[in-house]
């Protein structure tokens, strides 16, 4: 068996450092907000902080393949709220360099626990939670061990190549009513975990996030995140409207 022991004062000063970047994100509008309240949840935990995490969103790539990375892919639309047919159809205005591809993806939380008996009670409610795929993915003395909690729901499909249509525009709004679902699904799970974290955390109470908390008067850790996503998709709707 591997033991790593944690070097506590490093792995604090990480944990300040990803509370501080998080706080950044959110005020320059980086962070998911739907998935904000399951953030503070984790990190008001003294040996739990997390990182770069996606609360479940909708991108259009045009790479070889879905999964295809860096100089082989560039992201061409992205969103975190239900999409309309026409945001997809604008798709169809542009050239096509490989193939189009929209994706779907559940939420994806990265985190460090201190300690790797913290780290198996988090994956335990992450996978009664709906997280079947989540798992350990690294163990180092500053940075502690890191965590994937992932669900599973995921969609791909190819819009478009070079030389045809593979979904035919007029075949568009059945495929956003699928792909919005799809990201539905994926918000459920997100607020399935925050309310099964919620009630087993904080173990022992990181007292410096505390106290920022209560002294800038956040609560948007008390809302379920699956209401801040209706919200936020009604704001989107009525802006629209407006």
């Amino acid at each position: 068996m591997i033991i790593v022991k944690v070097d506590k004062d490093t792995w604090l000063k990480r944990k300040k450092s990803f509370w501080h970047r998080m706080l950044e994100d959110l005020e320059i509008g980086y962070l998911d907000k739907d998935l904000l309240p399951l953030l503070i949840v984790l990190n008001i935990e003294q040996g739990i902080h997390t990182m770069s995490s996606c609360s479940g969103r909708i991108v259009a790539s045009d790479s070889r393949s879905p999964w295809s990375r860096e100089s082989d892919s560039t992201v061409i639309f992205k969103k975190h709220t239900p999409v309309k047919p026409e945001e997809i159809l604008e798709l169809y205005k542009i050239p096509v360099y490989r193939k189009i591809w929209l994706n779907v993806t559940g939420p994806i939380i990265h985190l460090s626990a201190m300690d790797l008996a913290i780290a198996i009670k988090i994956l335990r409610i992450a996978r009664l939670s709906g997280y079947k795929h989540s798992g350990i993915i690294s163990l180092s003395r500053d940075k502690g061990v890191v965590l994937e909690l992932t669900t599973g729901v995921y969609m791909s499909t190819p819009l478009r190549t070079r030389s045809k249509d593979i979904v035919k525009p007029e075949e568009v709004p059945e495929l956003v009513e699928l792909v919005n679902n799809i990201l539905y699904e994926g918000k459920k799970r997100l607020a399935k975990l925050y309310m099964e974290l919620k009630k087993a955390l904080p173990w022992r109470p990181d007292e410096e996030i505390v106290e920022y908390i209560e002294k800038h008067g956040i609560r948007i850790h008390e809302r379920n995140p699956i209401e801040v996503f209706e919200e936020l998709s009604s704001n989107l709707r009525d802006n629209h409207n407006s």
